[in-house]
């Protein structure tokens, strides 16, 4: 695969909820949580959504700046037509608006001491890993417009494409902690949330299948490229996945119906189904070529977005 996809995994890994139980709907093990109230423990789930959408909409932002990043290096390598390097725009990153009280840089009272201090350091570095990147690519954006290329021969271009892409790995991995934390956190204030709601099976099985899908990916990203070492694990992964869909498709909606939620829950399972039709032809077609494309990748983590979404309509 391209150098770019590498940080689609880490970018694109974690579900767009910070609700993480297991199938059995015990929680995980940070154990401080386990008697709070319910109102203190849907203060944590907001709080720790708030960091999953920070974290997804800006690993978004920077794969595409270093995919950018990558363009600019190959151009400037190969001695292409530097016309070429006109074509590549700045991605535009649409601002996020939070009309809640609770915000990203102030964790919130329910949390304990220790994951208050951790998440307020860890955010704050986390945000600035991203400013960071953006400010590089700032300066590559002025570099490419500037057309400096042509009194240095591309080394200062290529200089900021490599500290793009190193500063990017170091984002992600934060990334990777942050997310670990709130993970453990959001399973022990889902468990007393999910205790007796009527939309708790619906709320597993989405939350399964989300997670079955991501590991489907990746399966793909990681083998794609020589996909017929990786066929007969792929087959096998999809015909899970076909099962589940099937099973939890018809999971009884009459609890749902009682919340007014069976239309969002029917939305999701039809979006999954129609995940699972893409990755047919796209399973077929790579069988046929020997290998799995970028546009193919992105295409389905595209689809497994749907799917967060309506997840996510189904739990507003």
């Amino acid at each position: 695969m391209k150098k770019s996809i590498l940080y689609i995994p880490l970018g694109f890994m974690l579900i767009a909820t910070a609700m993480s139980c297991d199938n059995t709907g015990k929680s995980g093990s940070n154990t401080a949580y386990d008697e709070k109230p319910a109102a203190a423990a849907n203060q944590v789930i907001e709080y720790t959504n708030l960091i999953v959408d920070l974290s997804n909409k800006n690993s978004d932002y920077v794969v595409r700046l270093v995919k950018n990043a990558d363009r600019v290096e190959e151009i400037l390598k190969e001695k292409s037509n530097p016309v070429f390097l006109g074509s590549i725009i700045k991605p535009i990153m649409i601002p996020a608006f939070n009309h809640s009280k609770i915000t990203v840089d102030k964790p919130v009272d329910a949390l304990n001491k220790a994951d208050q201090a951790f998440f307020k350091e860890k955010v704050a570095g986390f945000i600035s890993s991203f400013d960071k990147i953006k400010a590089t690519y700032a300066k590559l954006d002025d570099y490419l417009k500037a057309q400096d290329f042509k009194d240095d021969k591309g080394a200062k271009g290529l200089a900021l494409a490599d500290s793009i892409r190193n500063d990017a790995q170091v984002f992600f991995d934060q990334k990777v902690v942050l997310m670990k934390r709130v993970n453990e956190v959001a399973d022990a204030s889902e468990v007393i949330i999910l205790k007796d709601s009527p939309l708790k099976d619906y709320i597993i099985a989405m939350k399964a299948d989300m997670q079955a899908v991501r590991n489907y990916i990746n399966l793909l990203e990681e083998g794609g490229e020589d996909y017929n070492k990786i066929s007969a694990a792929a087959q096998t992964a999809y015909d899970g996945l076909e099962k589940d869909q099937a099973a939890h498709a018809a999971l009884n909606l009459a609890n749902a119906e009682k919340e007014s939620k069976g239309s969002s829950y029917k939305s999701f399972c039809d979006s999954y189904h129609e995940f699972l039709l893409m990755a047919k032809r796209m399973m077929r077609d790579a069988k046929e070529k020997g290998t799995m494309t970028e546009s193919q990748l992105e295409s389905l983590n595209n689809s497994l977005d749907t799917m967060i979404g309506r997840y996510n309509s189904f739990t507003k």
